[in-house]
């Protein structure tokens, strides 16, 4: 049976080659249809006699860049309303799918020929052997805390057992990848080799696999947390991130990193089904959050909107001219700097900045605009943007932190003409 988004070729000897080669696509991602092609793979792999092994790679340059990411927008936008369980059976389906995997009784081996991010790297952990491909511009991560999320089809999990805590918790809270080299390095992978030899040096790996489990189904399997004490949460918590640099402020304002540290900590002593269930757990506490939507959104969705408008260049018009969307909220940002103002009311001072310029006609896109202001490190990507910010807030909270802050600077703080228009248009 051919499959819409992967090309299978059974050799003599019963290895099966899967080819992820999604149509319509410069990369192969996670989406639904996606998840349908893995799933009949895997039962291939469970049911077919004729099939001894299974060698997953790509058709693309590219091995799989991570899960579509309109359907994590729509997973933010469901978290905001659906109940626990329906939640978990729709965002749980992929780490579903990968343990399914992982358990299947042919062995499953990664043959990476190119970029293997988040769900690209997660369906690679989850495979009984990893080669991957010598060329120094592979990169292999999980890069789901830029965007405010974490990688939930057990990235969390699986990560850190592999190539241990101290690494693994600074991949995940970070979201930097390494190269082929560093990867070999930290047991990340099992070979690097020429690409030329990738699917052969794959294909033997898979013959040689007699029984595959992963190494945390084996009898008796544990792990260490060291340098990290996983018996005392919070201070581990506090550890982890003293260790890899993350702030008060982000853990005040980014849940994600929390979320991941509670995964890892909290499933390290389960066996995976029940760490696998654990993270989802966090996961959906984590897509009830409206930051993960926002940064979804400002930071991927409309960010590639923007860039085709010509809204991210030095010299676009919010950039440039008089009354300029940027150049306000910067004049706004270096003030509110000397009024020694707390946290919401800066946030509360730009997004006024912004409504300034909006309400003057100069900015015909707020969404398109966030992305800008953002991109410029202008206002923190937690909120999404000013706009998004103060669409968040409404127009009655806006008016009476305004009201209550025009004692500090009464221009900084003033509401906009106008501004009502632009809650109506959002509404």
């Amino acid at each position: 049976m051919t499959d819409p988004n992967i090309d299978t070729e059974l050799d003599a000897e019963g290895v099966l080659l899967a080819r992820i080669d999604m149509p319509g696509r410069a990369m192969n991602v996670f989406s639904r249809p996606m998840m349908d092609s893995l799933e009949r793979l895997i039962a291939r792999a469970e049911t077919d006699p004729a099939v001894s092994a299974v060698v997953l790679t790509s058709g693309k340059s590219a091995f799989l860049a991570g899960a579509d990411l309109e359907m994590i927008q729509m997973f933010t936008e469901r978290g905001r309303s659906g109940n626990t369980e329906e939640l978990n059976t729709l965002f749980g389906r992929l780490g579903r799918l990968f343990r399914r995997l992982e358990r299947a009784p042919r062995p499953f081996v990664a043959a990476i020929n190119g970029l293997a991010l988040g769900g690209g790297l997660e369906v690679s952990l989850a495979c009984h052997a990893r080669v991957v491909a010598d060329d120094p511009a592979i990169m292999l991560g999980l890069p789901e805390i830029k965007l405010g999320l974490l990688p939930g089809a057990g990235g969390t999990q699986r990560l850190p057992r592999l190539i241990g805590t101290r690494k693994g918790l600074e991949m995940l809270l970070s979201g930097e990848p390494v190269a082929p080299a560093e990867a070999l390095q930290l047991g990340l992978v099992d070979e690097v080799v020429p690409r030329e030899h990738l699917i052969e040096v794959a294909r033997r790996r898979a013959l040689s696999i007699a029984l595959p489990a992963a190494r945390w189904d084996q009898d008796g399997a544990s792990f260490q947390s060291a340098p990290f004490d996983f018996s005392h949460p919070e201070s581990a918590f506090a550890a982890i991130a003293a260790a890899v640099g993350i702030t008060d402020y982000q853990l005040r304002h980014y849940p994600a990193y929390r979320a991941i540290m509670r995964c890892v900590v909290g499933g390290w002593n389960l066996a995976m089904t029940a760490a696998s269930e654990h993270e989802m757990r966090v996961f959906v506490e984590l897509m009830r959050n409206p930051v993960a939507g926002n940064m979804v959104r400002t930071l991927f969705l409309n960010r590639q909107k923007a860039a085709k408008l010509g809204l991210l260049a030095s010299n676009s018009p919010l950039a440039t001219g008089d009354g300029a969307l940027l150049p306000r909220v910067q004049q706004a940002h270096s003030r509110v700097r000397s009024l020694e103002c707390d946290e919401e009311e800066r946030l509360l001072a730009l997004a006024l900045a912004a409504l300034r310029s909006w309400s003057e006609g100069r900015v015909e896109h707020p969404e398109m605009a966030d992305v800008a202001v953002v991109s410029a490190g202008l206002y923190p990507s937690y909120t999404g943007g000013p706009f998004n910010y103060a669409r968040q807030r409404g127009l009655d909270d806006l008016r009476r932190r305004a009201q209550a802050a025009l004692a500090k600077n009464a221009e900084v703080f003033e509401l906009p003409a106008g501004v009502d228009r632009f809650f109506q248009a959002a509404a």
